[in-house]
């Protein structure tokens, strides 16, 4: 005799609802040292029409798919750095280091004007500096929207108010930081290489001496800005080497109070190294050089016409 519905036991579930991870898809942090996080496993492709559920395309107009297209994107993110990482060692060195071992703004000036046609001439710039910097913003956008996109494909969000349902990927520290220094960076090219060479025909004349001008005639607004510039940019690089080199507190595979206590170190560790290198930075860059005073004669005169050709902030001067 069979048994009733009202017999059977009931179904367990408890076991499997534990297995399920409680973490949003939203709140996987895009990392670029993770190229398939956030895909998952896709559903079944249909093979003839190339396509999966919903009628999502596996593969892109370059015939890449999802996971290969966000490994390339990575890639690109997380490599362009090196250059621009060899053009950052020359400038820290120039404007923290060295002002900080001579105590003086000409002998550092002197080093700087030196050094300086190694690595801002052409072709040097462009390759160690702007390319690079331009390429590891732009694909870093391009991840995260591409990300962003495939979630909303694999949700079936098909209409504009359907996406907007569907949140934005969890945005990291180190990448808050970045695309916050990106416009200071902006600004600071502007000021001491943009603007000098449409002024004067090229930026010969432009140094250290001319940043201790502009710091000595408005301290309060140039040591403020600086100050925060050279703190963001700090944390971003150093943090950013740290995954780069898979030193940070995310690389902890260990569970338990002993993984909780690595991550803690590393953090510590990787936040004290930013703060000495933001310090020295601040202290050559600010204590040294921006202490040096203004200008006199023609060399002030010309620094203040360059000054006052600055789009926007000129008008101040």
């Amino acid at each position: 005799m069979s048994a009733s519905k009202s017999d059977l036991p009931p179904l367990q579930l408890t076991d499997t609802r534990k297995s399920i991870s409680a973490v949003p898809m939203h709140e996987v942090e895009p990392s670029p040292v993770d190229d398939d996080a956030g895909l998952g496993s896709y559903p079944p492709v249909d093979v003839e029409k190339g396509t999966g559920y919903r009628g999502v395309t596996t593969t892109n107009f370059l015939g890449l798919t999802p996971s290969r297209t966000i490994h390339l994107l990575s890639a690109i993110q997380k490599y362009s750095t090196l250059p621009a990482s060899l053009y950052l060692i020359l400038h820290y060195t120039n404007t923290a280091l060295i002002p900080l071992a001579t105590r003086s703004v000409q002998k550092s000036d002197d080093l700087l004007l030196l050094t300086r046609p190694y690595y801002q001439s052409f072709p040097l710039e462009p390759l160690l500096v702007f390319a690079p910097i331009i390429t590891h913003v732009v694909s870093s956008i391009s991840l995260r929207l591409y990300r962003r996109r495939q979630i909303a494909k694999r949700h079936g969000a098909e209409t504009y108010r359907d996406r907007r349902k569907i949140p934005w990927p969890k945005v990291s520290l180190t990448s808050a930081l970045g695309y916050t220094l990106y416009p200071m960076f902006v600004g600071h090219v502007l000021v001491n290489r943009i603007t000098p060479v449409k002024v004067e025909g090229n930026s010969s004349g432009v140094g250290l001496r001319y940043f201790a001008h502009g710091v000595a005639r408005h301290p309060f607004v140039s040591n403020i800005g600086y100050a925060t510039m050279l703190s963001v940019a700090s944390w971003h690089i150093v943090t950013g080497a740290a995954k780069f080199l898979k030193l940070s507190h995310e690389y902890v595979i260990e569970s338990g109070d002993e993984g909780i206590r690595k991550r803690r170190r590393r953090s510590r560790i990787v936040n004290g190294i930013a703060a000495v290198v933001a310090s020295l930075w601040i202290a050559g860059g600010l204590g040294v050089i921006g202490r040096g005073g203004q200008g006199v004669g023609w060399e002030a005169s010309n620094w203040d016409g360059i000054y006052k050709s600055v789009p926007v902030v000129g008008a101040w001067w």
